[in-house]
């Protein structure tokens, strides 16, 4: 909405256009956040069992897809990784939307793609998909095979929505990376190189989880690696680790991590492992004790250590995801606080598809212009400028008026009253109001919508009206007459004066002059 206007009545009137929605990019999200969004409220604990167990079932499959797929087009693991966070994120904003998970993970693969400079056309993904399911080579296509017309144009129609979930923010982590230089850290021997070969298939294997969004690449890569060193602990006679031992030493301010997130990504790689085993890489070579021999070893750390299961953070302070506001902006305080946490992912509401892809409005809900922004600073400062033509100071003041008490009125003078107002009112029968005498007359007691209530002081009043007209008129004709006697008699009166006056002159002329 646009900015607003105070009218005389006190409504606002929206003027102006709308400042536009701006949508700030939330790389990192925390477990409270992912739950918000995968489990409605108002659900009861076998309901939300339920859906967890769909969602796990969901997010398995797309990333078990995206491994496949991506080995058949021999792709590095830079665009896997990328392809998972794009999958993730649009899982998140789009969890009830009608579509095939499939075609999910496709779209994810194609934007990881052009971001990572692997370029793979839509056709060649979707080729490579089917070929997988095929026993023969003979019964292989090619991408440009009509079968993928279709699911071509589906695939592109969600890459749009993959963007847009993930704020446009084309900014890859590569966790591999992170891994190899914190094992190039730590004291080189035989135990590293082994415990760095495992902990690359552990990190490959945390991107089936959340948690590549809750965590940075350094956590990932340090949990990996003290994973691995308890794998290594495990298989060994004396059940030792000297990677172990120098992780413990590693000072965790260097790659800007604490022990909370740490100990949160181990817990959730260890859930990973225990409840769904078949659908990793790794957890099929380790028996399921192996798992729960760990699992109670970090919980006894974070019983003695007092270490939460998740970690909560305080994000910076960010704008909302819309620049002014739908209503003007009061400086009085209303009791609800101003979020600081930016937007995590996309705050789309989710519409259903059809056969040609998601049937999405180009516009936010909101109205206007959908923006989006990676730095939360610079969204702030603009939110704030724009808030400042949208804010209406008020001062109250206190004033007190005298109002008189109305005197009670008397039935004598409203008798009076009525008496003297007139009968006539053809603006009132005009408007739909009581039709005049005579029509009411006219009609008979049967027709009447009064029937035989009608109230005999009125009629007594209207006849007593009537009376009191028909007197005035006689004595307003009878002092009329009277005005005319008079007038002609002030008007005889002077015709004689003049007669007299003009017969005295006359006579004064014939009289003889010495006689004057």
């Amino acid at each position: 909405m646009g900015a607003t206007k105070r009218m005389s009545n006190g409504e606002a009137k929206v003027i102006g256009p709308h400042p536009s929605t701006l949508r700030v990019s939330a790389p990192y999200i925390t477990q409270s956040a992912v739950e918000k969004r995968l489990q409605p409220a108002g659900l009861d604990a076998q309901e939300r069992s339920i859906q967890e167990a769909r969602e796990d079932s969901v997010r398995l499959q797309g990333v078990t897809w995206l491994d496949q797929v991506r080995r058949s087009l021999q792709l590095p693991v830079k665009t896997f990784t990328t392809a998972c966070v794009y999958y993730h994120k649009f899982r998140l904003a789009h969890h009830t939307l009608d579509y095939a998970w499939a075609d999910a993970a496709a779209a994810s693969l194609l934007t990881s793609c052009k971001n990572e400079d692997t370029l793979k056309k839509s056709r060649d993904i979707l080729a490579a998909a089917y070929n997988l399911k095929q026993a023969s080579g003979h019964e292989q296509v090619g991408a440009d095979d009509a079968i993928f017309e279709g699911p071509s144009r589906v695939v592109i129609g969600l890459e749009r929505l993959v963007l847009e979930s993930g704020a446009f923010d084309f900014r890859s982590r590569s966790p591999h990376h992170t891994l190899v230089k914190v094992s190039k850290s730590l004291r080189q021997s035989e135990d590293l190189r082994n415990t760095s070969q495992l902990a690359w298939t552990i990190l490959t294997d945390l991107h089936r989880t959340f948690a590549v969004l809750k965590q940075t690449s350094a956590t990932l890569a340090l949990a990996s690696l003290e994973l691995a060193a308890h794998f290594m602990a495990a298989s060994s006679d004396n059940n030792t680790c000297s990677v172990r031992d120098d992780l413990q030493m590693l000072n965790l301010d260097k790659w800007h991590t604490t022990r909370e997130e740490v100990m949160e990504t181990l817990l959730d790689a260890l859930d990973l492992y225990t409840h769904h085993t078949t659908s990793t890489i790794l957890g099929t070579k380790y028996s399921l004790d192996d798992f729960l021999r760990i699992r109670l070893a970090l919980n006894k750390e974070c019983s003695e250590s007092s270490l939460p299961r998740f970690t909560v953070v305080q994000p910076p302070p960010s704008p909302d995801n819309v620049n002014g506001s739908s209503s003007s902006t009061l400086r009085v305080s209303n009791g609800h606080p101003t979020p600081v946490s930016p937007p995590q992912g996309g705050m789309q509401a989710p519409q259903p598809t059809n056969g040609n892809g998601p049937n999405l409005p180009p516009t936010p809900e909101g109205g206007g212009t959908l923006r989006f922004m990676l730095d939360p600073v610079r969204a702030t400062d603009e939110r704030t400028r724009v808030n400042s033509y949208y804010t209406e100071e008020w001062e109250e003041y206190e004033e007190e008026i005298e109002v008189p008490i109305p005197r009670a009125r008397s039935r004598s003078r409203d008798r009076d009253r009525r008496r003297d107002a007139p009968i006539d009112r053809p603006e009132r029968d005009r408007a739909g109001g009581r039709p005049p005498r005579d029509y009411d007359d006219r009609r008979g007691t049967r027709d009447s919508p009064r029937g035989h209530g009608i109230d005999r002081a009125i009629e007594r009043d209207r006849d007593r009206t009537r009376t009191g007209d028909r007197d005035r008129d006689r004595d307003r004709r009878y002092d009329d007459r009277r005005d005319d006697r008079d007038r002609d008699r002030r008007y005889d009166d002077r015709r004689d004066r003049d007669r007299y006056r003009d017969r005295r002159d006359y006579e004064d002329r014939r009289r003889p002059r010495d006689e004057r």
